[in-house]
């Protein structure tokens, strides 16, 4: 057995997008968005509508699979947990088993998704006198094989 006088193995530069992970991580991802202020066109919507492409790093910000608010609408998981800490910004997230809610700045939100759970999180462009930065990783965990059909 090997010891070490520090439990950092590496480190790596925090770039946006997805990263290299080990097990038992299936993946992480760092996302830095610099949205405007709104409101866009006298709404609250995102300038572009996104085409389920849009992921480019280089980009002050991403619309994702967003269509008028950025962010990710209603997908499935199964099998393993999500662990979103926010930096800055703002997510809202629903549920297909009645969760819903409103998080960021600072908040970590974790969810189990075991058999199965359909669900959104949206980046809302809430302010309209200062730019609606979003900064937050997300980390999805597998599940053991026992815990894979949990109840979410």
């Amino acid at each position: 057995m090997r010891t070490s006088s520090t439990s950092i193995l590496r480190t790596i530069p925090i770039q946006p997008g997805p990263m290299p992970t080990p097990d038992p991580f299936l993946f992480c991802v760092y996302h830095k968005d610099e949205y405007p202020e709104g409101p866009i066109h006298k709404t609250m919507e995102a300038p572009y509508p996104g085409n389920g492409h849009d992921f480019d790093p280089n980009a002050p910000y991403r619309m994702y699979h967003g269509t008028k608010i950025p962010g990710f609408p209603q997908h499935p998981h199964r099998g393993f947990e999500t662990i979103t800490a926010t930096i800055d910004g703002i997510v809202d997230h629903a549920d297909s088993i009645g969760n819903a809610g409103r998080y960021g700045k600072g908040d970590v939100q974790w969810m189990t998704a075991g058999k199965g759970v359909v669900h959104g999180e949206m980046f809302p462009l809430v302010n309209i006198d200062e730019p609606n930065h979003t900064r937050f990783f997300q980390i999805w965990l597998n599940l053991p094989k026992k815990d894979k059909m949990v109840d979410p």
